[in-house]
């Protein structure tokens, strides 16, 4: 497993992304965090920033992700859609599959998604996935896109709260060069964005998915509700049946998904 490096990450991009902005960190409180300030500042997409360690990694509501210095590839793309915001609803469904393909490819190994944002190897969460829009009241223009992603690639201890919970990729990580990696991801995911409108990602995602078939429960707001998860829909949706026989579809970012007790 490499040191990251600018410059061999840009030896692994496409040729049409050679000149693609990076920024790499020996230690940074989130990529994402600086993905929107230097979108503030700078107005310029796209860029890649990744941390060798995140002392305040995110994740979703709030969430800690635990991002520990030389184990793991902490990385954040920040794009602009091209029309607006209502062109990017899939782009968390669509990084998942884009990310468990890429580490498929690496490790041999097939990689699990529970929906929405979390990929999993062999029951332990190996990937999480935050995508946020930067917003600004006032501010007309279209809004950019901060797409995070940490992946634990040899991380092999975690706090008390994550065993038996989070995992690394085991001995298939650790042959993996992270330059390699994170430019393999960064090159998939520009493509996408070309346009993301294109939900051709969700029968992959049907086929990924560890939650179908099973008993789940899910957050409406105070409350758990049980139901059983029966498909994806065509943008992406959980589709979960309720104990009385209702279907219902779970969209991106309303609520968490968990396995029953």
């Amino acid at each position: 497993m490499n040191t990251l490096d600018e410059m061999k990450i840009r030896e692994f991009l496409p040729e049409e992304y050679k000149n693609l902005a990076i920024c790499i960190f020996d230690c940074i409180d989130s990529t994402n965090d600086e993905a929107k300030r230097r979108w503030k500042e700078y107005r310029t997409a796209p860029c890649l920033l990744i941390g060798k360690e995140q002392t305040a990694g995110r994740g979703r509501r709030g969430r800690s992700f635990y991002s520990p210095g030389g184990t793991g590839l902490y990385m954040s793309l920040l794009i602009q859609p091209t029309a607006g915001l209502e062109d990017a609803v899939h782009i968390t469904t669509a990084t998942a599959v884009i990310t468990a393909k890429v580490l498929k490819n690496f490790t041999g190994e097939s990689i699990g998604i529970k929906w929405v944002n979390d990929l999993y190897l062999r029951d332990r969460k190996i990937c999480g996935i935050l995508t946020e829009a930067v917003v600004e009241p006032g501010v007309k223009e279209t809004p950019a896109i901060v797409v995070g992603i940490g992946v634990n690639i040899s991380t092999e201890e975690f706090p008390k709260e994550l065993e038996g919970i989070a995992g690394g990729l085991g001995v298939a990580g650790s042959a993996i060069d992270m330059n390699e990696l994170a430019a393999a991801i960064t090159g998939d995911l520009l493509d996408y964005s070309k346009d993301m409108r294109d939900c051709s990602f969700v029968e992959d995602y049907r086929q990924m998915s560890v939650v179908l078939g099973k008993e789940i429960r899910y957050n409406e707001g105070d409350a758990q509700v049980a139901a059983r998860a029966v498909d994806v829909d065509s943008e992406g949706g959980l589709m979960v049946e309720l104990p009385n026989g209702s279907v219902k579809v779970l969209k991106t970012g309303e609520i968490t998904v968990r396995p029953a007790e």
